[in-house]
């Protein structure tokens, strides 16, 4: 399991000569202007699928040494944010240990009890929002009967017309 958090700088960068996020360093200087524009006007031809690999078939031996002369290319890598953990993982004995219910009554009368003070936790509904909530369910209820009611006579008819009476 990797320890490492998204603030973590990655061990390299990836930078390529020409690209924006170069360093000034990697600049490449042409001296005939004409050489640059028929370079310029090549790659715009280009198709965009071809490979490094395939560029390379039409490289003369001093271009080969060149590129090979030239820095590696070197690739930032993204890294997945990682959330670090409130509290650590519990382990298997511990997981399979049994745990005290804090609930478990031991006798009638304390579950009596425990029962008692759970309902007085819980936040009742006024008279206006229980009915308000009894007529949205009673008006449910019976579009859904009268729904069903539709299904049932027209599935019926539709037996006898097929079976007959």
């Amino acid at each position: 399991m990797s320890d490492k958090s998204q603030d973590a700088e990655p061990e390299y960068e990836e930078t390529l000569p020409g690209e924006p996020d170069a360093p000034e360093d990697d600049a490449v200087e042409v001296e005939d202007p004409e050489v640059l524009a028929d370079a310029e006007e090549e790659v715009a031809q280009a198709d965009e699928d071809i490979t490094i690999g395939e560029m390379e078939k039409g490289f003369t031996p001093e271009e080969q040494e060149a590129a090979a002369a030239l820095a590696p290319v070197r690739r930032r890598t993204a890294k997945a944010p990682v959330r670090k953990k409130d509290t650590a993982t519990r382990k298997r004995s511990e997981a399979l240990a049994e745990h005290e219910d804090p609930y478990k009554a031991s006798n009638p009368v304390e579950f009596a009890q425990q029962s008692a003070s759970e309902l007085k936790k819980v936040v009742w509904p006024t008279w206006p929002q229980t009915l308000t909530m009894f007529s949205a369910v009673l008006v449910f209820v019976l579009i859904m009967i009268t729904y069903v009611g539709f299904l049932d006579f027209g599935f019926g008819w539709l037996m006898l017309q097929l079976f007959g009476s």
